[in-house]
């Protein structure tokens, strides 16, 4: 009916911030990009993200996320290897920053956020959890708010915190130094993750 259509897209829109919100390893790879004034380069990485999401949502619709949970280790074996990357971007990041913000080696790009989300166990969750009910309940209304809230919220992170460290001295580096920080975190987590669930 079509008087559902706006509350499932406004649905979608609050399930899309509950996506997007939360900091981790794309976000750190935003907010470095943008504060650093690469705000394009911070868009890019979140669309690769976004792509992602979209492959979790098309392997949910085909049952595969249901497959995956029932063979825990190909995700492990995802997890190892994306929080190896994320470690690897960590100290690249340090030693930049230690050497000065201008010269940083964590680059964002769309393959960058496209192979983070994929190998994220907390993507796969998330989806496994929140996959049936955007189907089921949400249905194709509510899948446009998601998608249309997680690029909205992109441009405008992106755009906002590039304006905020091009005025905020030291900005940039704070930024860097926290973006590392959780790229570390969710390394780690991602290999503690992936060999829990190797060992099944």
């Amino acid at each position: 009916m079509t008087t559902d259509v706006l509350p499932l897209f406004a649905a979608g829109l609050v399930l899309g911030v509950s996506l997007a919100a939360p900091p981790g390893p794309v976000m750190a790879i935003m907010a470095t990009a943008s504060a650093q004034g690469r705000p394009r380069e911070s868009v890019a990485t979140a669309m690769g993200g976004i792509v992602g999401d979209a492959v979790w949502l098309l392997m949910a619709v085909a049952g595969f996320v249901t497959v995956l949970r029932a063979n825990p280790r190909v995700i492990g074996a995802l997890g190892i290897i994306g929080g190896a990357m994320l470690l690897w971007m960590a100290w690249q990041g340090f030693r930049s920053a230690r050497r000065g913000i201008a010269d940083s080696t964590i680059k964002g790009s769309f393959r960058v956020g496209f192979a983070a989300v994929l190998s994220s166990p907390y993507s796969f969750a998330w989806w496994v959890a929140s996959g049936p009910i955007v189907i089921s309940t949400l249905r194709v209304p509510g899948i446009v708010g998601l998608f249309f809230s997680l690029v909205v919220y992109t441009v405008t992170f992106s755009y906002a915190l590039s304006w905020l460290g091009a005025r905020v001295k030291h900005a940039a580096l704070v930024v860097a130094y926290i973006g590392v920080a959780t790229l570390t975190l969710f390394g780690g987590y991602f290999i503690q993750e992936g060999f829990r669930l190797l060992r099944g």
